[in-house]
């Protein structure tokens, strides 16, 4: 009994590496494209995987940054919002960020439009972070509505 146990738990530990290896292959490949192909989802993709499994936000950004450049937008977005995260008000991330932001927000990604809404409140532009606000509600960005409904009293 205690050998088959045994050879139970090496074949589930062999085949575990190999799911492994598997995945370092995809990477790699994911990696190439975005490398070498400048492909927006697979740098989109690579910027997923530092900052979820890697939990490598520094990298994260990089690969988000070069995914929005390519025009995957939602790139920008979390590109924007790691940036944002190293920065503080009228800083060069708070620039670089909006950036980011206004791409993403002109081209209907409403997640963004609702970040450059919260970048302008924290710069204390509540003017402008209420046009914001509402361009992500009309959007059908439930945030957004509430946000521009809380600050427009």
């Amino acid at each position: 009994m205690k050998k088959i146990i045994f050879l139970t738990i090496l074949v589930v530990l062999i085949t575990s590496s190999n799911t492994w290896a598997e995945d370092d292959k995809e990477t790699a490949r994911i990696r190439a494209l975005c490398d070498d192909k400048n492909n927006s989802t697979a740098c989109f993709k690579m910027g997923e995987r530092y900052r979820i499994l890697e939990r490598d936000n520094k990298t994260a950004a990089k690969f988000y940054v070069k995914a929005c450049d390519n025009g995957y937008m939602t790139g920008c977005t979390n590109g924007g919002i790691l940036t944002l995260m190293r920065g503080t008000p009228y800083s060069k991330e708070f620039k670089q960020a909006r950036k980011m932001f206004m791409k993403a927000c002109d081209a209907g990604e409403d997640p963004a439009c609702y970040n450059l809404g919260t970048l302008n409140y924290k710069e204390g532009r509540q003017k402008k972070a209420l046009q914001y606000y509402l361009k992500a509600c009309d959007m059908g960005n439930k945030p957004g509505c509430e946000r521009h409904k809380r600050l427009s009293r």
